[in-house]
C-alpha cells in the first residue's frame, strides 16, 4: 500500500531529522525529558517488572553494545524493552496530556539502545528523540482521550509509533523506508488499561520502545507495511476508535508540542494528580484527618473512570498507585505520594484505607486532565473546599530544573550516592558537545547488576 499525503508528511518529517534546526529551548526540553527518564528508571532498579524483563532478555540475547540498567549490556531491541519496562515501573515518569501518553519511557528507551548501538553522537540522539516525541503528539492529538477511554494504553498506541519515528531517524531511513517502519509499528499497536494496576501496565512501554527499534531495523532491511495507517480514516484510528467518531487529525509540525509535556511529581497515575494537589493544599490549611466525615472529590471523567472506581481497599502498592480515593486520603495524611510511598514490600495503611472510605468520587464535565476538587466536610459546621485548576507539572504550572533535580536527587541517590549530582548535571549538559554520554554511561555501569 502507498504513502497518501498525511503518512507521505509524517514520514518526510521524521527523515528530515538530521538535517532540521532545533530551538534551544526543544533541546532543553528533551534534556528535561531524559533527566525524568533516567531518573523514574534508576529508581525503579528494584522493581519487580524489571527484574523480571533483565532475567529474560539474559536468556535471549548474545549480548550486544547497548547498556540495560542494572543488567550490563544487551542488543538495541532487547535494550529498549528492558529500560522502557524500566523507565515506567514507578508510574513516575511523563506524560503528554493530549496524546495521555508516557513518551519518554518508551522514547529515550529506543533512543539510547541504538544510539549506543550505531555510536551515534549525543546532538543526533537529541534530534532523534524530540523527532519522536513530536511525531506521537501530532498524531495522538485529541486521540488520546478517546483513546483511553476506549480501553487502549495510549503508550502502547502513540508511544510505539515515536519509538519507531526516533529510531528511523536515528538510522537515517529516507522517506520511504520511515513510512514503512512507523506503518510497521502502527500495526503491532497494543496495550491494554485493563493491564493498569499490574507489571503488565510498564511492559506496554518497553514493548513500545522495543518495537519501535525493531520496526526501523525490519524497514531498513526492506519490509514493507501499510504506510496509509496513519492517515485520517486510514485505519488505526478505526480499530482504536471503532465508532469512528474521531481520526487522527491531519499532521501540523508547526508547533513544538514537546514544550507542552507535562512531568510527575508524584508517583501514581497521573489522572490522580489534581486531586492530590487539592489533599495536599487542604492539610496545608490545617485540616486534621481525623475530623474529617466526608470528602467529594469532582474530577474529570477519564479520572472518574480510570482511577475513580475503587474500594478504596487497594491490595498491591501497583493497584493503590490507581486507587483516586487512597491516593487522597494518603495526601491527606500528610504522605509526599512520592515512590517511597509505595515501594515494595508494602502493605495498605489501616489508618489511610478508613479515611479512603470516607470519599467520593463524581465525574464533572467541566473538569479538565489536570483540575479536580474536593469538598471536606468535617465537624466545622462549614465544609471547606479546594480548588486545583492546574496541578504541578503541567503547561501552566510546570516543574522547573530545580523541581526535577529534586525529584531526581531523590530517586537515584539511593542507588548512586555522591553520584547523583554529578550524572544530573551530564543530562543538563547532554548534547552541548562536552562527551556527557561517554561520562553517563561511565557513571550507569556503577549501578549494581541486579538480575
Amino acid at each position: 500500500m502507498m504513502s497518501t499525503e498525511s503518512s507521505r508528511l509524517i514520514a518526510e518529517y521524521v527523515a528530515g531529522a538530521s538535517a532540521r534546526s532545533f530551538p534551544p529551548e526543544v533541546l532543553d526540553a528533551a534534556r528535561l525529558c531524559l533527566a525524568d527518564w533516567l531518573g523514574v528508571a534508576i529508581g525503579a532498579g528494584t522493581e519487580a517488572a524489571g527484574r523480571i524483563l533483565r532475567r529474560t532478555i539474559a536468556r535471549h540475547t548474545d549480548g550486544g553494545p547497548a547498556t540495560v540498567l542494572f543488567g550490563g549490556t544487551a542488543d538495541a531491541v532487547s535494550a529498549a524493552l528492558a529500560n522502557g519496562t524500566l523507565a515506567h515501573c514507578l508510574d513516575f515518569d511523563d506524560t503528554y496530556i493530549e496524546a495521555i501518553t508516557h513518551t519518554s519511557a518508551p522514547v529515550w528507551a529506543a533512543t539510547l539502545a541504538l544510539g549506543e548501538t550505531t555510536g551515534a553522537d549525543e546532538t543526533r540522539m537529541l534530534a532523534a528523540f524530540v523527532t519522536g516525541f513530536e511525531v506521537a503528539a501530532c498524531l495522538g492529538r485529541g486521540l488520546g482521550h478517546a483513546v483511553t477511554a476506549r480501553g487502549w494504553h495510549g503508550t502502547g498506541v502513540f508511544g510505539r509509533l515515536a519509538a519507531a519515528a526516533a529510531s528511523a531517524a536515528l538510522l537515517g531511513l529516507d522517506a520511504g523506508q520511515a513510512a514503512h517502519a512507523l506503518a510497521l509499528a502502527a500495526t503491532q499497536t497494543s496495550g491494554l488499561t485493563a493491564s493498569f494496576g499490574t507489571m503488565a501496565k510498564p511492559f506496554h512501554a518497553g514493548k513500545a520502545g522495543s518495537d519501535g527499534v525493531l520496526s526501523a531495523e525490519l524497514a531498513r532491511n526492506g519490509m514493507i507495511g501499510a504506510p496509509s495507517l496513519l492517515d485520517p480514516g486510514g485505519g488505526l484510528d478505526n480499530a482504536v476508535v471503532q465508532d469512528r467518531s474521531l481520526e487522527i487529525a491531519a499532521p501540523d509540525f508547526s508547533v513544538w508540542r514537546i514544550l507542552n509535556n507535562s512531568f510527575k511529581p508524584y508517583a501514581a497515575c497521573h489522572l490522580t494528580h489534581p486531586a492530590i494537589d487539592a489533599a495536599r493544599k487542604a492539610r496545608e490549611a490545617g485540616v486534621d484527618p481525623a475530623s474529617i466525615r466526608h470528602i467529594r472529590a469532582d474530577v474529570a471523567a477519564l479520572a472518574e473512570q480510570v482511577t475513580g472506581r475503587t474500594n478504596a481497599h487497594p491490595d498491591t502498592s501497583l493497584k493503590a498507585k490507581f486507587d483516586l480515593r487512597y491516593c487522597i486520603a494518603l495526601a491527606l495524611s500528610g504522605a509526599e505520594a512520592s515512590a517511597a510511598d509505595f515501594r515494595e514490600p508494602w502493605a495498605r495503611e489501616p489508618a489511610v484505607t478508613a479515611l479512603a472510605e470516607k470519599v467520593t468520587v463524581a465525574a464533572d464535565p467541566a473538569k479538565g486532565y489536570a483540575s479536580a476538587a474536593l469538598e471536606i466536610r468535617t465537624d466545622a459546621a462549614t465544609p471547606l473546599t479546594v480548588m486545583v485548576p492546574t496541578s504541578k507539572g503541567h503547561p501552566g504550572n510546570p516543574m522547573s530544573w530545580p523541581d526535577m533535580e529534586r525529584k531526581f536527587t531523590a530517586l537515584v541517590t539511593p542507588c548512586l550516592g555522591s553520584q547523583a549530582a554529578a550524572l544530573f548535571e551530564l543530562e543538563r549538559d547532554f548534547g552541548r558537545g562536552a562527551g556527557a554520554l561517554d561520562e553517563i554511561r561511565a557513571i550507569l555501569w556503577e549501578l549494581p547488576k541486579w538480575t
